[in-house]
């Protein structure tokens, strides 16, 4: 060991090699250090984006459904209606993310006359949070409705099959084929 020691001492450009490798590895320790785990602040933001995201699709079928029932429950002897929308995928929520790049160009000139230029690119992008820890949207787009079902009970005498599918169809710009109309028979 105190070979090693004596060795290290003597040889200075030993000494420079092991100072610059060391100066590295505290630089790139500090390049990668991600303060998200100590603050939380993309988990917490990726959980509460995924929540929002549910709570909107759920959110926006149920008014549908609901807003459908009212309009539907309207028309004359019509004594109760339900509606269950399906929908092909979940909306698609984009968030504005705080984006920071920096560049950096280095360029080493050695003696001999050749050139080394070395660039390093760094991001760093975090999901901007408004108020009450709300994800900031920068786009959403609702999702397609893919049928929609109707139970209804009609104690009228109007043809409420064609009545309910097209206006369905106009409400909620679909295909008929993707209609289905049930009435219930109560007693």
């Amino acid at each position: 060991m105190n070979n090693f020691i004596k060795m290290f001492k003597d040889n200075k450009n030993l000494k420079y090699a092991v100072n610059i490798f060391i100066l590295l590895v505290i630089i790139s320790l500090i390049l990668n250090f991600d303060t998200t785990k100590i603050t939380g602040n993309i988990s917490d933001a990726k959980t509460v984006y995924q929540n929002t995201q549910e709570d909107l699709t759920d959110s926006y079928v149920q008014s549908l459904e609901k807003r459908l029932e009212e309009i539907l429950g309207k028309i004359e002897n019509m004594e109760s209606v339900d509606v269950m929308i399906y929908t092909k995928n979940t909306p698609e929520m984009e968030p504005v993310y705080d984006e920071n790049i920096s560049n950096e160009t280095n360029i080493e000139v050695n003696s001999d006359g050749t050139r080394r230029e070395v660039k390093s690119e760094t991001r760093q992008s975090q999901v901007v949070l408004g108020g009450d820890n709300q994800v900031v949207e920068k786009t959403y787009q609702y999702p397609e409705i893919s049928g929609v079902l109707v139970v209804a009970d009609y104690k009228g005498s109007k043809d409420i099959y064609a009545v309910l599918s097209d206006s369905v169809k106009t409400l909620l710009d679909i295909k008929l084929n993707d209609i289905e109309i049930i009435l219930s028979e109560m007693n």
